[in-house]
């Protein structure tokens, strides 16, 4: 399964208009893809508004519409929205006069007839009016939602009245539940500029335009796949997207005489006296991530705790330090035991000291297994034994940003994409780095995921990623940048589904393993 199958280029700006150009020359074919970017943007909102709430029957929807494309996406999206709830209201606020939209703009606006109250802005409205007519338009009720279609790739700053007006005006009505960007945010890219509209969500329709993950005031970013790769050559670019074909290699029948060895052996080592519990997390997602069998090597106390909770798996308790964790006198049985293993997971609540050090020394300059370094495994100087075997194995990296910053010797503001490409190439390893748009790096490409979001801001989320990584790595053939990719996306889409139906902010880290099978089923 070669990148290509299961990720999407992003392009710049330009790039994007170009190949948009191309692929949607004659106008019936801007106006298909403009409706399927409309009905995809709809249904994903509708999605995604749930980690909120439940979506009410009388949706109140306000659309901030400009003259060109977005405001055409917006707008279809909008006759989308009123299918799906015929009892919704919807506010359209034009940025021009109706006789200055672009063709398919107009058009779109036509297909909603008399279904919308249209208002257009004049440009020497202010915040405070509009506030008014917001508040008069909702009974002071405030909108749902608010659909920001004022500008699309082809936007030179600055915005040009009314629509500084209006980004401010919705920017500051606090009656808004959820705010929702095509494409890219309307206004540019500093957070601190009140004229840049402020989107929970950004929907990339048809293409990622790269500069959406520099722009502070995306949100979460979300790729609506149109097809528009499907069936012209690829543009050869470095920095790609996950598409939900990585998971196709889990939708079909394991064959009829499977039986556990097939499916390959994880070894974790991790796990201290003090804390346990980031162990247990990631042997719970091991065991669910479809790898034949999992052995757990932690320190002799720890092992006879957890044990009885994971039945599934095997424990086997090594000599343990002053200090309740795993010490260079395990590491005879540790090598004897690992001759049986297809792959290796280390870190999670395995502690630090120079014991532990010691032996994630040793393991990692003598082990030739596939790898998943996490957590505390995550030192400098086990780091640099990487650099000189980077031909003899596969390993994975799983940093959030702090940890980055320890192994890579750097400050935040150095941490672009060519520096993440330079440091997977020296070390030889796939870096995944944590954060917002979590990024997926071998040294050949950077791999933005496309799924997750703040219900896994919560301790053990990355305990759970480890696991999870660890299982798939451990199945033979299984290639380095496709399993990484495949937890990633897998991990964020089973957190998405888990905040849906629980929302965000009272539940339990562990709920996310309830969630992994139904994603992959395509049950939520």
């Amino acid at each position: 399964m070669e990148i290509h199958e299961f990720s999407d280029p992003v392009l710049t700006c330009a790039e994007a208009k170009a190949f948009e150009g191309e692929l949607l020359e004659s106008e019936a074919a801007a106006w298909t893809a403009m409706q399927q970017a409309g009905r995809a943007l709809a249904l994903a909102a509708l999605r995604d508004y749930r980690e909120l709430r439940e979506v009410p029957d009388r949706l109140r929807i306000l659309a901030l519409v400009g003259k060109g494309h977005n405001g055409g996406d917006a707008l279809l999206a909008c006759g989308e929205l009123l299918a799906q709830n015929p009892r919704a209201q919807v506010q359209v606020l034009l940025a021009v006069s109706k006789n200055m939209l672009k063709p398919l703009a107009a058009r779109a606006l036509g297909e909603l007839g008399d279904r919308v109250r249209v208002t257009e802005v004049p440009k020497e409205c202010s915040a405070g009016t509009l506030h008014e007519q917001l508040e008069a338009v909702t009974d002071g009720a405030g909108f749902h939602f608010c659909l920001d279609g004022l500008t699309g790739m082809g936007f030179r700053p600055p915005l040009r009245d009314p629509m500084p007006a209006m980004v401010r005006a919705v920017n500051t009505y606090g009656k808004i539940d959820f705010r929702v960007a095509v494409d890219l945010p309307s206004g540019g890219v500093a957070k601190s500029d009140e004229t840049v509209f402020q989107a929970d969500f950004t929907y990339a329709t048809g293409i990622v335009k790269g500069p959406v993950y520099s722009f502070l005031a995306a949100g979460r970013v979300r790729y609506l796949d149109l097809g528009f790769f499907l069936e012209r050559p690829l543009p050869e670019v470095k920095e790609r997207v996950t598409t939900r074909a990585v998971l196709n290699p889990f939708k079909t029948l394991r064959s009829a005489d499977s039986e556990k060895r097939v499916f390959g052996h994880l070894f974790i080592l991790g796990g201290s006296v003090a804390m346990p519990g980031a162990l247990l997390m990631s042997v719970r997602a091991a065991v669910q991530s479809g790898v034949g069998r999992v052995t757990v090597c932690t320190p002799e106390s720890v092992a006879r705790s957890l044990a009885p909770q994971v039945p599934e798996a095997m424990w086997v308790g090594l000599p343990e330090g002053d200090e309740g964790t795993l010490c260079p006198a395990g590491w005879a049985r540790i090598e004897e035991m690992l001759k049986k293993a297809s792959a290796l997971m280390i870190g999670p609540g395995l502690g630090q000291g120079d014991a532990v050090t010691a032996l994630l020394k040793q393991i990692v300059a003598r082990v030739d297994l596939p790898m998943v370094l996490d957590a505390d495994a995550l030192l400098p100087e086990v780091i640099e034994l990487l650099e000189g075997k980077k031909s003899q194995q596969s390993v994975i990296l799983t940093p959030h940003m702090g940890e980055f910053q320890r192994i890579a010797a750097c400050s935040e503001s150095q941490i672009n994409n060519a520096f993440l490409l330079e440091f997977s190439a020296k070390y030889g390893v796939c870096t995944v780095l944590k954060g917002t748009h979590t990024r997926i790096c071998d040294g050949k490409h950077v791999l933005y995921n496309s799924t997750g979001g703040p219900i896994l801001s919560r301790g053990g989320s990355g305990d759970l990623l480890a696991g999870l990584l660890g299982g798939l790595l451990a199945r033979p053939g299984s290639e380095l940048m496709k399993v990484a990719a495949q937890g990633v996306f897998l991990h964020g889409a089973a957190a998405d589904a888990w905040a849906r139906e629980r929302g965000q902010h009272f539940v339990a880290t562990s709920e996310w393993l309830g969630f992994l099978a139904k994603t992959v089923r395509g049950a939520l």
